[in-house]
This record gives C-alpha cells, structure tokens and sequence, in this order.
C-alpha cells in the first residue's frame, strides 16, 4: 500500500472517529430535585421525602443510560436550588443555577398527587442558555410508593423521551 492511500485512510478514520465522539456526547444536565405538588388532601406518607430523592437518583441514572445526559453536582449549589423550589411554579428561576453550575440543560420534574392511586408525573428538560423547551415528559401511575415512582420515573424516559431532542418538544414548567 502507497503512503499516500494510508496517509488518506488514516486521516478519514480520525476524521470520522473525532465527529461520531463529538455528536454523540452526552449534554451537561443539571437534574434537579423532583418536587411533589400534592392536591389529595391526604396527610403525607412518613417516606415522602425520600420517595422523591429517589426518583431523583432514577432519573439521573435512566438519563445517563441514554448516553445523551451526564448529571452534574448540583451540591455546592444546594442553597440556590432550594430557593428555586417550588420549580414547578416559578417559570424558569432555576435556569440561572443551572448556567451557574455549567450545565447544557436543566431538568425540572414534578409528582402531581391526586391521590394513593393517581399521580401525574411531569419532566422538563430546557435548555439552559436560550430556556427553551427540548423536552416534555409526562404521564400518569398507580400508586403512591416507591416502587411507582421508580417505574413511572422509567417508563417516562423510556418511553416519552423523543428520539432527538428539538426544541418545542414540550411545554415549560411555568
């Protein structure tokens, strides 16, 4: 083989290699802490608040498992994301956390308690510099149990995550 067949050769595999690393790189996302809006009128469950953090640790995983999410440390930031709370009805207040954490994309989610046996679930996911929306992922369970959430949080991004993220897939949090 000539050098300059090889040289040709060894230059489109780096070519290709360098553009199928940068297109399938996974976007910063700061995930925010799922929130419950709870309309039931029934008192909380004793294990509500970590129901809700797990949810939250599912949903980084199942986002993470696409292979287009990298969750990042929200931690040093845990002052500021409280403040945001609750996500569900302050517009986009969360966007410049996520900025401040250098994330590509915010997601936002939230648990509507209608009762132990329904419960809509609600994720967001916008993108963080323009706010615009890049996906809305929504659906009902059964239940109010871990196991629901866990499934619910699953199933969602599963199912209800759009092939390819573009902007106006869903609505905004507000």
């Amino acid at each position: 083989m000539r050098s300059g067949t090889l040289a040709r050769i060894l230059t489109a595999a780096f070519v290709t290699t360098a553009w199928a690393g940068t297109a399938c790189a996974a976007q910063s996302a700061a995930i925010f802490p799922f929130e419950i809006f709870d309309t039931s009128g029934e008192p909380p469950q004793p294990d509500r608040n970590e129901r809700l953090a797990m949810a939250t640790r599912v949903l980084s995983e199942a986002l993470a498992k696409t292979g287009r999410y990298s969750a990042i440390d929200l931690g040093p930031f845990s002052a500021e994301v409280a403040a945001t709370a609750p996500r569900y009805q302050c517009g986009d207040c969360f966007l410049p956390v996520a900025r401040k954490a250098g994330a590509a994309v915010a997601v936002a989610s939230v648990a509507h308690k209608v009762s132990s046996l329904v419960t809509s679930m609600d994720i967001w996911i916008i993108d963080a510099s323009s706010g615009a929306s890049v996906a809305h992922l929504g659906g009902q369970i059964r239940g109010d149990t871990a196991e629901a959430y866990e499934h619910g949080v699953r199933f969602l991004v599963r199912n209800r995550l759009p092939d390819e993220d573009a902007p106006g897939n869903g609505a905004s949090p507000k």
